[in-house]
């Protein structure tokens, strides 16, 4: 078929149509030669096939384009849309996403929907499970992609790549009935319940006879318990939970102060859960997913009890979970590196360590754990085999590196922007910089610009957080400010934007699971 491929080039070619092959996408099957092919920005799948071969794998394809290559091969060219990639996931197994278990992962969120090749390159070279597909809904809906988008682009890019290794697509942070419905007709796999508007982050504040009120009006009848029932299961119980050599132990008490602090705080949240839980198990009608749970939105971190009161009402409640997302002490900001004592995070994370291995087993999820490098043999050395690193935000910021070398004026066109809007968009995020902090543009010249904006932590945090309103910018017209210059600078710059990319994931990875090889 290689023949056939450069006689498909040449005749494009021949009608003055510029092409890149993507020689890795190539795949032959009964016949016939799949591949992907970039002409104008735009990925096209191009299928080669047998003249008299009308009905085979290919069939099912919508083509934009179809022709004679010779007297015995005929070809048709398929944009990447959402029929054909639901086609390509039915025909190559391989670009369709699956459950991981206890698997440890990294997530590769990817924003603008072009960094997925670079993500696989780190993943393939050191071996390391991803979950490609991951995006939440509230960056969804900043960025104007659909749950369908997000799993496409994936699968469109695990075929360029001809990765083979596996994949899987978490749907973060899903808060409602219809969140978990969305992402399950586009193909997730994982589904991570955010049940933060239930948690109550004010019980740690309350009196004793403010809890006993809250306490007493906590969703019984959801909880399948009642507050009698729950005080005998808890109160004045003591857990000891030793670490697998027994060097180290951790008991655990639940006073009555303790117990109703924790249900007040948490109990509606695990209720929330299990509710959306069932909905997913109507979903799957006894298929398999992924289930995280996910309390890390919270102003306080979270204490060894309040883990463990959390993992004993999911068990109680037959939830169980592939993943828990905690609030670990210091601060996880957006696009840093970890704000806090390096020793009392050792401490307090051992803990839940030792509390996820006894009580689970599944995975403690670090969400917000992009650029986190000061923790990350930390988490290596005391749970390398359970650890799910989510990372986000930080393969855009490494997108906007390309923007910087390749063309400084769209950068600084971008940075503009962002600072006009950062104070409205950092609402949602816990994050130390003001603009007072950020260097004036116009001071800056076009060889700084990437050292100031992208390796110092204000300007990274001013470009982390305004992503959505970058990417969703509009002209009076309607049409695109800045996305869509962006992803022509990205795929101008192709091999370089790959390559920058995966080095910087490559640098999560060797730091989280093989800092520590040597030891």
């Amino acid at each position: 078929m290689i023949d056939a491929i450069q006689a498909f080039k040449r005749l494009l070619e021949g009608r003055k149509r510029a092409i890149k092959i993507y020689d890795s996408s190539l795949i032959e099957r009964d016949g016939a030669a799949f591949f992907l092919m970039l002409e104008k920005y735009e990925r096209k799948l191009v299928i080669i096939y047998p003249s008299g071969d009308a009905d085979g794998l290919h069939g099912n394809f919508i083509a934009e384009e179809e022709g004679e290559l010779n007297k015995a091969l005929n070809y048709k060219i398929c944009p990447c849309d959402d029929q054909n990639a639901s086609e390509l996931r039915k025909i190559f197994p391989f670009t369709k996403p699956r459950v991981i278990g206890l698997t440890p992962a990294i997530g590769t969120g990817d924003r603008i929907g072009l960094a997925t090749p670079g993500h696989i390159r780190a993943v393939r070279k050191l071996g390391v499970f991803p979950v490609l597909a991951q995006q939440s809904i509230r960056e969804m809906e900043r960025t104007s992609r659909s749950p369908r988008d997000v799993i496409n682009d994936v699968s469109w890019a695990v075929f360029q790549e001809g990765y083979r290794g596996g994949f899987a697509a978490d749907a973060d942070h899903l808060k409602t009935e219809s969140d978990v419905e969305a992402t399950f007709e586009a193909g997730f796999t994982m589904y991570t319940i955010d049940p933060s508007d239930y948690v109550d982050d004010e019980a740690d504040n309350y009196a004793l006879g403010t809890l006993r009120e809250k306490f007493k009006s906590l969703p019984w009848g959801e909880l399948a318990c009642t507050k009698r029932g729950l005080l005998r299961l808890y109160l004045g119980k003591e857990f000891e939970i030793t670490t697998g050599s027994g060097k180290e132990s951790l008991k655990l008490v639940f006073s009555e102060e303790d117990l109703l602090r924790a249900a007040v705080k948490y109990s509606a949240a695990i209720a929330h859960t299990l509710k959306l839980k069932r909905r997913l198990d109507e979903l799957f009608r006894g298929g398999s997913y992924d289930l995280e749970v996910s309390v890390d939105e919270t102003s306080t971190p979270t204490k060894p009890l309040e883990h463990l009161f959390i993992a004993l009402e999911l068990r109680r409640l037959n939830i169980p979970i592939q993943g828990l997302a905690l609030r670990f002490v210091g601060r996880f900001e957006k696009a840093v590196d970890y704000i806090g004592d390096l020793e009392e995070f050792e401490k307090s994370f051992r803990y839940h360590v030792m509390i996820a291995r006894k009580f689970g087993p599944y995975k403690l999820s670090v969400h917000s754990g992009s650029d986190k490098f000061s923790i990350y043999p930390i988490l290596g050395k005391l749970a390398g085999d359970m650890i799910h690193l989510k990372t986000a935000g930080t393969s855009y910021i490494e997108s906007l590196r390309i923007i910087a070398r390749r063309d400084p004026s769209l950068f600084r066109e971008i940075v503009h922007y962002s600072i006009q809007h950062f104070e409205e968009d950092r609402r949602t995020y816990h994050i130390s910089t003001d603009l007072s902090m950020v260097p004036d543009l116009d001071e800056v010249s076009d060889g700084e610009l990437e050292k100031i904006y992208l390796d110092e932590n204000p300007g990274r945090q001013v470009l982390h957080v305004t992503f959505g309103s970058v990417l969703t910018a509009k002209k009076r017209d309607g049409t695109s400010l800045f996305r869509d210059r962006i992803r022509k600078v990205l795929i101008d710059n192709e091999e370089e934007y790959y390559q920058t990319i995966s080095k910087h994931l490559e640098r999560h990875i060797k730091d989280l699971w093989f800092s520590n090889s040597a030891s």
